[in-house]
């Protein structure tokens, strides 16, 4: 039990309110984005045109496509070659160098992996183009790009998230704090009392449940908005005097000893046969600076073998293909426990490390701690209702709050839609998300509130219902095509969209209105 003043325990309610208050709706966004994004893989998989087997990551069979791709190339842009698995069986192949300009462009091509691998597309331009073209992982892309960084230009979209994780753990500490008795809150909902105390009974226990996690996600996320723009800079400056040059060289090593005589590119079907025997999992991602020069080096990343939290990186010359060594994840040039730990942050955020199992743990914490910040919203303006600006406050709130599902479950419409009349996918994504989302608000101002969230619950059952007969229209794997071939995951994310369907029907049944209370312990 944690003793307060009754004014410290104001001044830490006023805290805690106001910042979840101030960012709580962008808040609110990313952690929902986020909890879609732990599935992004089977996202992309599951809204392929067609079924094509997941090839497990980069595997063997690529390099005489590489080759006649990259001798293709623009020779003044073929000073990097980079190679991404992507969900669906996708690889994308970069060649990429600086043009006349400075500007970083090249092509990207969008490879169909397999026994035969093939070109789907061809982009020519820069890294915002390539994005744009990617139409058959649009789907996924969405939702990761949103949960990343808002969809807003680098690099304020990702500065912004950083901030929105620092606003979270200051409500977690402060939350922690102010419930005193937090093991008898925890398992405490008054059944009997006032709609408003059930509700606020059930935000504390939520709350309370997810508090170790939320401070997992809120601490893993800014770290990766604010340790390359600001720690690194930041470190820099105070422990080298502002010699960034020698800071990254000891952080990252000193680069080989330049060498542009001209070489050829060494067999990628042998590094990445290389790579996976020494791992035992096959790369999910390889890159080459300097090619065709004889200080090429290839770097090759490999995910998490065997259960393990953190992958591991090999180097390789970039001419012969000779194994260099094993080379930590991010930074240093020896593994260090800075490094270990460094490493162990993207697969606690995203909860990847354990396949499935830890993924579908991570998604329903995920909308737990959505439920909370939501909860914790609404009864904050409720208490506060007998004032005309919170009820207004409230009624933005409910708003958006009922309307971010719809308008995130219009998203795959706006893609199955797009592959059907032949439109961007992009484009067609982002009319619906910003339509549903508009059309949720202005039923919010129109409607008494219980009634417009009775509406918006149905719509999203209604919603999610379609999905799976909009995926077969556009192309997609039939369930007995998926049984034909072993495919497992279109079926079971189709039956896991009906059941949610189902549970938002249920939902949308009418419930009886909160009164107003008046408000006690106001910060």
């Amino acid at each position: 039990m944690i003793r307060l003043s009754a004014t410290r325990h104001r001044e830490l309610l006023a805290i805690h309110g106001w910042s979840g208050l101030l960012l709580g709706l962008l808040l609110y966004t990313v952690i929902c984005t986020g909890a879609v994004a732990v599935f992004a893989d089977e996202i992309g998989q599951w809204s392929r045109p067609a079924f094509a087997p997941a090839t497990g990551g980069l595997t063997p069979g690529l390099d005489p496509l590489i080759q006649r791709l990259y001798a293709a190339s623009d020779p003044a842009l073929r000073e990097e070659v980079d190679l991404d698995a992507a969900p669906g069986g996708l690889v994308y192949l970069r060649v990429e160098g600086h043009g006349p300009d400075g500007v970083e462009a090249g092509v990207e091509y969008q490879i169909e992996a397999g026994p035969s691998p093939r070109v789907l597309t061809r982009t020519a331009g820069t890294r915002e183009d390539f994005e744009a073209a990617r139409q058959q992982s649009a789907l996924a892309d969405f939702f990761v790009s949103l949960h990343v960084r808002l969809h807003l230009p680098k690099p304020w979209g990702i500065l912004l998230t950083g901030l929105l994780g620092l606003a979270m753990m200051l409500a977690v500490l402060t939350g922690l704090v102010l419930h005193r008795h937090l093991l008898t809150e925890a398992f405490t909902i008054r059944r009997h009392g006032h709609a408003l105390l059930r509700r606020r009974d059930a935000h504390v226990v939520a709350g309370s449940w997810s508090l170790p996690f939320a401070l997992l996600l809120a601490f893993t996320g800014s770290f990766f908005s604010f340790a390359g723009s600001v720690g690194l800079p930041a470190m820099a400056m105070v422990v080298y005097a502002g010699d960034t040059e020698r800071a990254f060289e000891d952080i990252f090593g000193v680069p080989p000893a330049s060498d542009d005589r001209p070489a050829p590119l060494a067999d990628f079907d042998h590094i990445l046969s290389d790579a996976r025997h020494r791992g035992g999992v096959a790369p999910e991602r390889l890159r080459l600076r300097h090619a065709g020069r004889a200080d090429a080096r290839v770097r090759v990343f490999l995910p998490p073998a065997g259960g393990a939290l953190r992958g591991r990186a090999f180097d390789y010359a970039g001419s012969s293909g000779a194994f260099l060594g094993e080379t930590p994840v991010l930074v240093g040039r020896v593994p260090s426990t800075g490094n270990q730990l460094a490493a162990l942050m993207e697969p606690l955020h995203f909860g990847h490390f354990g396949g499935l199992l830890s993924r579908a743990i991570w998604f329903s914490l995920g909308l737990a701690c959505a439920w909370v910040v939501l909860s914790g919203l609404l009864l904050w303006t409720r208490r506060r209702a007998e004032q005309p600006l919170w009820r207004w406050m409230h009624r933005q709130i409910l708003a958006v709050g009922c309307g971010l599902p719809l308008a995130l479950i219009s998203v795959p419409w706006g893609y199955f839609g797009a592959r059907l009349l032949h439109w961007p996918a992009q484009t067609s994504q982002w009319a619906l998300f910003g339509t549903s989302l508009l059309l949720a608000w202005l039923l919010c101002q129109r409607l008494p509130a219980a009634r417009a969230a009775v509406l918006l619950r149905r719509a999203c059952g209604l919603g999610l219902a379609g999905l799976p007969g909009l995926r077969l229209l556009a192309g997609g794997t039939s369930w007995p095509g998926a049984l034909d071939q072993g495919e497992w995951l279109s079926i079971g994310i189709d039956l896991s969209l009906l059941l949610v369907a189902m549970a938002c029907l249920w939902a949308g049944q009418p419930r009886p209105a909160i009164q107003p209370q008046p408000a006690v312990d106001r910060a």
